[in-house]
C-alpha cells in the first residue's frame, strides 16, 4: 500500500471515528417515536386468502388511519399489524380520494393502544430532509430517509412531491415525516419509463378527504366502486397524472387529450389538460381546457378559482375577479377567493373594492395577519394613515416577524410626521430580516432628513453589499438631498 492511499485510509477512519453523534441520536428518537403509529396493512381477497401487504398510519385517537387508495382497491377485508406485533381488523372505510391515491378508514383498536402522527398542513420545503417508516416488500418497520426534491402542484388535485428518500412496493401508504415528527406527505410508487421515482403525495390533502357513505365496510365498499368501473379516460388521466408529476407535460398532454377525446365531460382530464397548456405556455388553450373544465362541472367552485388564479398569473384581472366572484358567489365563505380578490382589486388600483375584499377576510378568519396588512397598504395609499398604521399594528399584533408590516408602519409614520416611531419600525423591520434592502434604504433616508448624516452613511455602506442600485440611490440622496 503506498503512502498516499494509506494517509487517504487512516484519514477516513478518523472522519468516521470522529462523527458527531447528535445528528444520528436525534434521528433515532425521532424514527423510536414514529414507529408506532405505523402498521403492515394486510388485505385479503373473497375468500380471505392473503392478495397483498402495505402500510398505514393512525392520524388521530380514535383510530383513524391514512393508507393508499390502491393498496385496498379491490379487497374485501384487511387487517392492521401494529408495532408490537399485535393485529386489527379495518372495521369500515370512512374517506378517499381515487385521484390523489388516498383513503381513510377506521380500524377497531382500542384506544389506550393508538399512537398517531400530526397531519401537517403545510408543504415541505425543498431540500428538506425526511423519513420514510414502512413496511417495503413486507420488511416491517423499515426506515429510509432522503431529501424533498421537487414539489410539484397540480390544480384540483393537489400537491405532490418528490424525494430521495428510496420507496418499494409495501411502502405505500407510509407517512413521510419531517424532522419536527410531522407527517408532510404520504408515499405512493410510480413507474416511469422502467425507473423507480420516489413520489408522496403531500399531507395537506389528507386534511382535504371528503367522507364516503356511512357505515361501508371494505368489502361493501370495494362491492359499490365495482358498480363504476373505472372508463378508459379515468384511466388515461391516471397515466397523465403521473406524466404531469414528474413535469413531462407534453407527455402528460397526450393522454389527458386521448381522455378528453373519450369523455367529453370528464372534468379532471380537461383540468389536467389545462395544467399541461399552462406549463408549455399556451395561454389560450389553457384558458380555452380549464373552461371546458367548468363547464363540466359548474359547481365547483375550486374549477373557477383555478381560472382566475391563471388569469392573475396573465395580468388580465379584470377577468381573473369575474372567475374569483364565481368562486365566491358557489362557496360565500372561500377565504382563499376574498384575498385573491382583494389582491386582484389592488393590482386595478380599485383600492376601496381591494379594501372591501380584505375586509370579508379578516371577518372570516379574525388571524388572517396578510390580510390586515393589505388593509394597511390600501389605507395608506387612499391616505387613511391612522387607520392604516392600526391596520399594520395588527398583522404585528398576529404576526410579530412580519418585516414587511414593520417597514410600512414605518412608511405610514413618516406620513404622520411622526419621526421617531417611523426609525423604530425600519430598525425593527432590519431585526426581524437583517437583509430586508428597502428598511435600510428608508431608514437611512430618514435618518438623513432627521440630520443624523453618520448613521445615514452606516445604511449606505450596509446597502453597498445588499443592493448597490439602492446604495447609490441612498448616497445621492445624502450629498444631494435637494
Amino acid at each position: 500500500m503506498n503512502g498516499r492511499l494509506q494517509i487517504a485510509l487512516a484519514l477516513f477512519i478518523w472522519l468516521l471515528m470522529n462523527i458527531p453523534a447528535t445528528a444520528a441520536t436525534n434521528l433515532t428518537k425521532l424514527v423510536n417515536k414514529i414507529r408506532p403509529a405505523v402498521v403492515t396493512v394486510i388485505t385479503y381477497d373473497v375468500n380471505h386468502r392473503l392478495t397483498d401487504i402495505g402500510s398505514g398510519f393512525f392520524i388521530d385517537k380514535y383510530g383513524h388511519l391514512i393508507t393508499n387508495f390502491h393498496v385496498l382497491e379491490g379487497k374485501y377485508t384487511a387487517d392492521v399489524r401494529t408495532a408490537d406485533g399485535k393485529t386489527y381488523p379495518i372495521k369500515m372505510v370512512v374517506a378517499d380520494n381515487k385521484a390523489i391515491d388516498l383513503i381513510k378508514v377506521l380500524v377497531d383498536i382500542p384506544r389506550d393502544k393508538i399512537k398517531w402522527l400530526k397531519v401537517s398542513s403545510d408543504l415541505p420545503a425543498i431540500a428538506e430532509q425526511v423519513v420514510v417508516v414502512g413496511s417495503p416488500m413486507g420488511l416491517e418497520q423499515t426506515v429510509s430517509e432522503g431529501i424533498v426534491s421537487s414539489i410539484r402542484k397540480i390544480p384540483a388535485v393537489g400537491a405532490f412531491f418528490q424525494m430521495s428518500a428510496p420507496i418499494s412496493p409495501g411502502s405505500s401508504g407510509s407517512p413521510v415525516i419531517n424532522l419536527d415528527g410531522q407527517v408532510v406527505g404520504v408515499a405512493t410508487f410510480q413507474m416511469v419509463k422502467g425507473q423507480n421515482l420516489n413520489f408522496a403525495v403531500a399531507a395537506n390533502s389528507v386534511l382535504k378527504l371528503k367522507p364516503t357513505k356511512a357505515g361501508q365496510t371494505i368489502s361493501l365498499w370495494t362491492f359499490t366502486n365495482s358498480l363504476q368501473q373505472p372508463t378508459l379516460a379515468e384511466k388515461l388521466c391516471r397515466n397523465g397524472l403521473g406524466f404531469s408529476i414528474n413535469g413531462q407535460e407534453q407527455k402528460a398532454l397526450e393522454f389527458f387529450k386521448k381522455a378528453t377525446e373519450e369523455d367529453p365531460h370528464n372534468t379532471l382530464a380537461w383540468n389536467g389538460l389545462g395544467y399541461c397548456q399552462v406549463g408549455m405556455n399556451n395561454p389560450q388553450a389553457a384558458i380555452a381546457a380549464y373552461e371546458q373544465a367548468i363547464k363540466s362541472d359548474p359547481d365547483d367552485e375550486n374549477l373557477h378559482l383555478i381560472l382566475a388564479d391563471y388569469y392573475t398569473q396573465l395580468d388580465r384581472y379584470r377577468k381573473a375577479i369575474e372567475s374569483y366572484k364565481k368562486a365566491i358567489q358557489l362557496k360565500p365563505d372561500l377565504e382563499v377567493a376574498y384575498f385573491k380578490l382583494g389582491l386582484a382589486y389592488a393590482h386595478m388600483g380599485q383600492l376601496l373594492e381591494g379594501k372591501k375584499a380584505f375586509e370579508t377576510v379578516v371577518r372570516l378568519n379574525p388571524h388572517a395577519a396578510p390580510a390586515y396588512f393589505n388593509i394597511g397598504i390600501a389605507d395608506a395609499r387612499l391616505g387613511h394613515y391612522t387607520q392604516a398604521a392600526k391596520a399594520h399594528q395588527q398583522a404585528l399584533h398576529l404576526n410579530p416577524d412580519f418585516a414587511p408590516a414593520y417597514n410600512n408602519l414605518g412608511v405610514v409614520y413618516g406620513k404622520m410626521g411622526k419621526k421617531d416611531e417611523e426609525i423604530k419600525a425600519y430598525k425593527e423591520a432590519i431585526r426581524v430580516d437583517p437583509d430586508f434592502t428597502l428598511a435600510h434604504f428608508n431608514l437611512g433616508y430618514a435618518l438623513q432628513q432627521k440630520g443624523e448624516k453618520a448613521a445615514a452613511l452606516d445604511e449606505y455602506r450596509i446597502l453597498k453589499d445588499l443592493d448597490k442600485v439602492s446604495a447609490n440611490k441612498l448616497f445621492n440622496l445624502i450629498y444631494y438631498p435637494n
